[in-house]
């Protein structure tokens, strides 16, 4: 992939021209079968590279440049080329003990070259392997770190990642766009909308435009005398019944008849 001109695309002042900037210099990750390939730009006809091919494009970043896996990547090559020796030693040694084989108990020169290629090529190739791993994720964080320090160089991210929005656009914390107006934005010169207008001079007040005098409250009304509920009728005094008649058996020879005693049936 080609580097990166940062000298002309930080002389970008437009906001359209600088957000194209961007998707034009950016590295895209795409899953392949194969494997994970890069692109630069979201062009149809960009071509689809594996990570070997992000040197150039890395080092024209000073931050993705630093963050290059140096060291871990010569470790790899190194051992790579060890497992190359090691393994022309095992082809060696097995073409010449095909005849007379491998004997353990018995072990020769011949049969020594072929049992140590083999080792040595086992052990190269299990510490370049995993090296290889170590440089491909180096490379996978200086991708990132390119992406970053190319969004903050056009202007479009703060140092600390946070997304700037433009003129007119709203974004929640997590940096979602939550309203976009671009169209609205005010342009230089432009005065603001939400501007508040000047004062109005007060204009002279008319008769009609006279405050109406409220009309005087109503006189209290003395509470009306409510006359008391009549008082009950006092219940009727009783009355002793009048003495009643009674006859006594024995016709006329009964005793006279005694006024207010009554009839006892008991003995005196």
């Amino acid at each position: 992939m080609r580097p990166t001109d940062f000298e002309h695309l930080e002389t970008l002042t437009d906001r359209e021209d600088r957000e194209r900037a961007y998707a034009d210099n950016a590295i895209y990750r795409h899953d392949e079968p194969q494997g994970t390939r890069y692109t630069k730009g979201t062009t149809e006809i960009a071509t689809k590279r594996s990570w070997q091919s992000l040197d150039a494009i890395l080092r024209s970043d000073a931050s993705s440049a630093a963050a290059l896996p140096t060291r871990p990547m010569r470790i790899s090559r190194v051992f790579t080329a060890l497992t190359i020796v090691a393994g022309i030693l095992t082809v060696a040694g097995t073409a010449a003990s095909a005849r007379e084989g491998l004997d353990l108990q018995k072990l020769n020169g011949t049969g020594a070259v072929l049992l140590g290629g083999g080792l040595a090529t086992v052990g190269f190739g299990i510490t370049a392997g995993i090296f290889y791993g170590k440089t491909r994720r180096g490379y996978e964080n200086a991708v990132d770190l390119y992406n970053d320090s190319l969004a903050v160089r056009l202007g479009l991210n703060t140092p600390d990642g946070q997304y700037i929005p433009p003129e007119g656009v709203l974004v929640d914390e997590e940096g979602f766009i939550m309203l976009d107006e671009r169209e609205r934005a005010l342009a230089p010169g432009e005065e603001a909308a939400d501007e508040a207008p000047p004062a109005e001079e007060p204009a002279e007040a008319t008769p009609a435009d006279a405050p109406v005098e409220a009309a005087p409250a109503d006189e209290p009304v003395p509470p009306v005398e409510v006359a008391p509920p009549p008082a009950e009728p006092a219940p009727p005094a009783e009355v002793a019944p009048p003495p009643v008649q009674v006859p006594t058996p024995g016709g006329a020879a009964a005793a006279p008849f005694v006024d207010g005693q009554a009839l006892s049936l008991h003995h005196r």
